[in-house]
């Protein structure tokens, strides 16, 4: 018995058959070349982003307004009208009639340039936090220079009696 093997019959298919494996394999290399730059790229634009959001919050809030809250609850407060509150207390009084609720304080322009002051929007809550009455208030001031402070007064006739709390705040314009 005699054993013949033609090796130039089957030279060809086996290196036909390693070529197709290593197209296979460099087609394998460039797909994760690409997926490597592709996360490389996402994680680049993820920390521009975030170094972007720090450097820039007031941007950031007048494009996503509920970002305010975010910054707020890092110790970043976002103030985008410029102007802030200062030294704020409620007292209730008794004149002539009846009881009357007094809210005083300081507002700050704290931009650098002048702004017109809007109405103030006095918020009472109960004790759990929910409103029980609001009413706007002139303020009282027209414009306020940069770095000025001016006083401001509401007064509320009859308050709530469940009234606990209050919130100072600018009306919405």
């Amino acid at each position: 018995m005699s054993l013949t093997y033609d090796a130039w019959e089957h030279y060809p298919a086996r290196l036909k058959a390693k070529d197709e494996n290593c197209a296979a394999a460099r087609q394998l290399r460039a797909t994760r070349r690409g997926k490597l730059r592709l996360a490389g790229l996402g994680v680049g634009l993820g920390a521009l982003l975030l170094l972007g959001a720090w450097a820039k919050p007031g941007m950031v809030v007048r494009l996503l307004p509920r970002m305010a809250e975010v910054y707020a609850s890092i110790g970043l407060p976002v103030n985008l009208r410029g102007l802030a509150f200062e030294h704020v207390a409620a007292r209730y009084e008794e004149a002539g009639k009846g009881s009357f609720l007094t809210v005083e304080g300081l507002l700050r322009n704290i931009a650098s340039e002048e702004h017109d002051v809007p109405r103030l929007r006095v918020v009472l809550a109960d004790k759990a936090g929910r409103p029980v009455y609001s009413w706007t208030a002139s303020s009282g001031i027209k414009a306020l220079p940069p770095g000025e402070t001016a006083p401001f007064r509401a007064r509320l006739a009859a308050p709530p009696a469940e009234a606990q709390k209050v919130t100072v705040d600018l009306a919405p314009e």
